[in-house]
């Protein structure tokens, strides 16, 4: 396990796409020292070619991520789900991931996980969003991320 904040993660699509919507990728980034990105994930955000991808390849070609040619298919599991916690294994990082399923067999597996939300908190905790808990809530239901509004509240005053 890694101390500071396990500071090499691999991203996988949702946190992308609701990051990149949020306007706030290239600041959850900052959180890690090296992050990467199956070639499983980026055909996923690629698909839409919205906002969500035009950032996410500004990320990259700004060398703020790095891609890696995985695409891995494990059981009951999504493409970027699949390459992501295979890259995850392979280098032992942390996976950012939202998919119950796959967090669960993310944790089984021994990987540390980490979803959109911790890092939205991160951010929040650091001051990098200025915004209150409740406004980060809104933009997170506008941009059609949903989540019980309790559950969120349990984790930003966790």
């Amino acid at each position: 396990m890694h101390t500071r904040e396990s500071s090499r993660a691999v991203l996988n699509t949702s946190p992308i796409v609701v990051l990149g919507k949020l306007g706030l990728l290239e600041r959850g980034l900052s959180l890690f020292d090296e992050v990467e990105v199956p070639s499983g994930v980026l055909e996923e955000v690629k698909k839409k070619e919205d906002k969500a991808y035009q950032e996410l390849m500004r990320v990259i070609d700004a060398g703020k991520i790095s891609v890696e040619d995985i695409k891995k298919r494990l059981p009951k599991l999504g493409l970027g789900e699949s390459s992501v916690i295979f890259l995850a294994l392979m280098r032992d990082k942390t996976v950012i991931l939202d998919d119950k399923r796959a967090r669960k067999l993310a944790r089984e597996l021994g990987l540390e996980v980490i979803g959109t939300l911790s890092i939205l908190k991160r951010l929040y905790e650091k001051g990098i969003l200025a915004e209150t808990p409740n406004a980060i809530y809104k933009r997170l239901i506008e941009i059609g991320f949903y989540i019980d509004k309790r559950l969120f509240d349990m984790i930003f005053k966790k």
